[in-house]
């Protein structure tokens, strides 16, 4: 199960939580149950157009689309790198589409309990045809090793998701379509996947860089907790469209103000720390990263009425990209 203060601000159906201030359980959202809307038909997956690479439609506008925005990240080049200076990037590649598959894996351990979550999700990804900044994606057939959650996810299987993306092919929002045959189980756990994954993303600079170049991203992540993230990344090769990419991650809160998810109580924030690093391959062509992985690790301590019985606990987020 995924850790709420993981992630940004999204409507979710209030879930049961409890929590006793002396001892209190590890505080986790209930997923977010999308129904069908109303409205004209659209096919089960994207159609092509006379590139077979590429999509005419679109999850964008769609009224049983779930939008989720992504927090938006400050790009700071501290170095240009070594010559020849160029802007990592370039049109589109509509000749076929991109198969990937995102593994995640997220905990939180507590001295009471502990809870981990893995979901691997096949993904095959096509642009617009027409729109560079409108990435359609198939979400083929997601799998856990837990067994529980396989089984819920074989109903997910073939829903439909598009992200849309800004300048550096940074993240801005993300649409969701489950299948109609979801269960609320199978939904939270590929929506908190997707989620966590986009928003530590590592933007690309606008501006002319070389191999060694390094540059500073930073966002604000609200949720259970407000946080800042700062990712500082170098790049490392530079080979035709792909260029590789190491990072590091620090997070701080921006307050000490904890809200527990799906109820109206706060707990104070009394320690935090949260950092991760790893690399990616990616190939400015494609909008999705071709290799690599990222882990993050850290702790919390959150104190209620009681200072004298904090609740400590270790979270941890880790993704694969191949």
């Amino acid at each position: 199960m995924s850790d709420p203060s993981r992630r940004s601000t999204v409507a979710h159906r209030p879930g049961r939580l409890r929590i006793s201030l002396g001892s209190a359980a590890t505080a986790l959202v209930c997923g977010l149950v999308i129904s069908a809307c109303g409205g004209d038909p659209e096919p089960d997956g994207p159609s092509s157009g006379a590139d077979s690479g590429c999509t005419t439609t679109s999850t964008s506008g769609r009224q049983d689309a779930n939008l989720i925005p992504i927090p938006p990240a400050a790009v700071t080049v501290t170095s240009s790198g070594a010559q020849p200076h160029r802007v990592v990037g370039g049109a589109p590649d509509r000749t076929q589409p991109q198969h990937s598959t995102l593994s995640t894996t997220s905990s939180v351990a507590s001295t009471e309990t502990t809870t981990e979550q893995t979901v691997d999700i096949p993904i095959t990804a096509t642009f617009h045809c027409t729109d560079n900044t409108d990435l359609e994606m198939r979400l083929n057939a997601p799998t856990s090793p837990d067994p529980t959650l396989n089984d819920q996810l074989r109903a997910a299987k073939g829903a439909q998701a598009g992200l849309a993306l800004g300048p550096g092919a940074a993240p801005v929002s993300l649409r969701l379509i489950p299948t109609e045959e979801s269960g609320s189980e199978a939904r939270s756990a590929v929506e908190q996947s997707l989620i966590q994954t986009f928003q530590n993303s590592i933007p690309l600079p606008t501006e002319p860089i070389g191999v060694g170049a390094t540059w500073r991203t930073e966002r604000t992540i609200t949720a259970a907790a407000t946080l800042t993230q700062t990712i500082t990344a170098t790049l490392r090769a530079w080979d035709g469209n792909r260029v590789t990419i190491d990072f590091t991650t620090d997070e701080s809160p921006v307050n000490s103000v904890y809200a527990i998810p799906g109820s109206d109580t706060t707990l104070t924030i009394a320690r935090y720390s949260y950092t991760g690093s790893g690399t990616l391959v990616t190939d400015a062509t494609r909008g999705l990263p071709v290799s690599g992985s990222g882990t993050y690790t850290g702790a919390r301590e959150l104190v209620g009425a009681d200072p004298a019985t904090p609740l400590v606990q270790k979270i941890g987020f880790s993704f694969t990209w191949k």
